[in-house]
């Protein structure tokens, strides 16, 4: 199975993506990362904080256009 190299803009460095070989994600290695629901700690851990650091925490991941908790790298 390929693994890539990928720039995670939430965690701000870069992680291993497994994909099959037609290209979909298998499984992501990052510390960050909650295998069992996908989901990011460091998203979940932005949502605990009010309305402007949640705001600030989307700007600078570039993800205005979605609110999800969900990894967006699978």
């Amino acid at each position: 199975m390929p693994a890539t190299s990928v720039r995670c803009p939430v965690l701000g460095a870069h992680v291993t993506r497994i994909t099959d070989f037609e290209g979909v994600p298998v499984r992501i290695i990052c510390a960050e990362y909650e295998q069992a629901g996908g989901r990011c700690r460091l998203k979940s851990n932005a949502l605990d904080g009010g309305p402007l650091s949640q705001l600030l925490e989307r700007v600078e991941e570039n993800t205005l256009g979605s609110r999800s908790i969900r990894c967006d790298l699978c």
